[in-house]
């Protein structure tokens, strides 16, 4: 996975301890994605951070891989596409671990009435990182 702005990479990653809670970033305007880590070769590590009724829209990676770290908040986890009889809706809440497979559309949806913020780490097994968004892929 390309290197962001701001993202720590093994050669400045100091000591290698991360303090998620640090990392909580929220906007108004929209869902914030906060760039953590990379190696640059397959794996991630971003915070999401979403106001009372913000989403990360649903979506799948065909080689990404997720273990998402819920840090604060409460909110739904979103398993399969909506709109299908397989999507499912699952509560999820500060400490809780969702663990999504490469290629399942997944998405989370603040329905709380605080922040919430989930810590990713994601693994791409050596593929280009991709978001598909219905249909749409978008290569990183």
């Amino acid at each position: 996975m390309q290197k962001f702005p701001g993202m720590e990479t093994p050669e400045t990653l100091e000591s290698g301890v991360i303090d998620p809670m640090s990392t909580r970033q929220y906007s108004e305007e929209k869902a914030n994605v906060v760039p953590v880590y990379t190696d640059e070769s397959d794996v991630a590590i971003v915070t999401w951070n979403l106001l009372p009724g913000q989403e990360n829209e649903s979506h799948m990676h065909p080689y990404g891989a997720h273990v998402f770290v819920i840090l604060e908040g409460e909110g739904i986890y979103i398993k399969n596409q909506p709109g299908t009889p397989e999507c499912k809706e699952f509560p999820i809440k500060a400490g809780d671990t969702v663990n999504i497979p490469r290629g399942l559309v997944h998405g989370i949806r603040n329905t709380g009435d605080k922040p919430l913020s989930y810590f990713a780490v994601t693994t791409t097994a050596g593929g280009e990182y991709q978001r598909v968004v219905d249909g749409v892929v978008h290569t990183y």
